[in-house]
């Protein structure tokens, strides 16, 4: 009887230090912004979709279990995301992950007519992903990816106010 517990608890400890070398491997994913468009809203607020790619460059898949995402605009802070559905990512492979970020609308018209109408805008989207790792606690990675964006294009050149032409 004692041979026996002696031996499950040799499978234990080899199942354990299994999983913490499996830990030791873990390459952190790249996290990138492929995406970000304008899903509506109210007056006063407007969500964002913001869609993140998670590249997987491990041998073994992991469970997405959130998201936070902060977007800033000329490093000032202009809206949050959580996204807290489960994605699976497999081994070797990449997942996009929606993140709908609220804003609120005065912020954001505040923000534009600081920077005036042509000039380009420094985005910034940072924040971390919960992996789920099993019996352990959750991995929390951080991500943070930055770029220049034309607001004039993101929203269509049809929204700049064109002058009436004189041959009308």
């Amino acid at each position: 009887m004692r041979a026996l517990s002696m031996f499950g608890l040799c499978g234990f400890l080899l199942f354990w230090l299994t999983g913490c070398a499996n830990l030791s491997t873990f390459e952190q994913p790249r996290v990138s912004v492929v995406d970000v468009r304008l899903r509506g809203g109210k007056l006063l607020a407007q969500d964002f979709l913001v869609t993140l790619r998670v590249d997987n460059p491990n041998a073994y898949g992991f469970d997405i279990n959130g998201v936070v995402a902060d977007v800033l605009l000329n490093d000032q802070p202009l809206a949050r995301g959580l996204a807290e559905h489960e994605i699976r990512v497999p081994a070797y492979g990449r997942q996009d992950v929606d993140v709908i970020a609220t804003v609120q609308t005065l912020g954001l018209l505040k923000q534009i007519v600081e920077l005036g109408t042509r000039r380009p805008i420094d985005y910034q989207v940072r924040g971390h992903l919960s992996l789920g790792r099993g019996w352990t606690r959750d991995i929390r990675v951080p991500f943070e990816e930055q770029g220049t964006l034309d607001f004039w294009r993101f929203i269509g050149e049809q929204a700049v106010p064109r002058p009436l032409e004189d041959d009308y």
